[in-house]
């Protein structure tokens, strides 16, 4: 179990697009289109110095979760993505 507790203020929030082709490393003329729009507010980020978090927590137990989350690792960035969407286009071959 993976239990997560977060208060924050919020931001003006950023609008993204990507459009990423991938390739098949196994069929190279194989690939699939994604695009990408969100909008994202990075609410704590080290690296800028943002830190608008009023109350964080994080509690993990179980076989797979409580080894990641052992008390030494280092939170660096919070964001918060209150919209996303995807859409996939595979060619027809």
């Amino acid at each position: 179990m993976l239990e997560v507790q977060l208060q924050f203020v919020r931001g003006v929030p950023t609008h993204g697009k990507v459009e990423p082709k991938l390739h098949s490393g196994g069929k190279p003329e194989f690939y699939r289109h994604y695009k990408v729009e969100l909008v994202a507010d990075v609410v704590r980020s080290t690296a800028t110095g943002i830190d608008r978090v009023n109350k964080f927590s994080i509690k993990a137990t179980g076989l797979r979760f409580a080894p990641l989350f052992n008390g030494a690792e280092q939170l660096i960035r919070i964001t918060s993505v209150p919209s996303y969407s995807l859409a996939v286009y595979v060619p027809v071959m």
